[in-house]
């Protein structure tokens, strides 16, 4: 349920942010200008925040490592749940 929260916060917040600087822009003489790099910082901004969380929600690759090494982990590491006793 969070996540539908924050991507619902975030949307309303680029889209908040376009739609405001496309009416700020009506000020000024250069206003096709200046609504084009607000709307497209808005959109890129928006889709950058927007794969970083995807990346974070759903990862494609995870940690790998060979039999070995976690073998060696599991006996070597003194708080790994195979120790019943410390190393001498």
């Amino acid at each position: 349920m969070d996540k539908y929260i924050t991507l619902s916060v975030f949307t309303v917040f680029w889209l908040l942010f376009a739609v405001v600087g496309w009416f700020v822009a009506m000020r000024f003489k250069d206003r096709g200008v200046i609504r084009c790099c607000v709307v497209l910082t808005a959109a890129c901004c928006y889709l950058v925040w927007l794969i970083t969380f995807l990346m974070q929600m759903n990862p494609l690759v995870g940690p790998r490592a060979d039999q070995k090494v976690i073998y060696a982990i599991m006996s070597y590491w003194p708080n790994s749940f195979i120790h019943s006793e410390s190393d001498p």
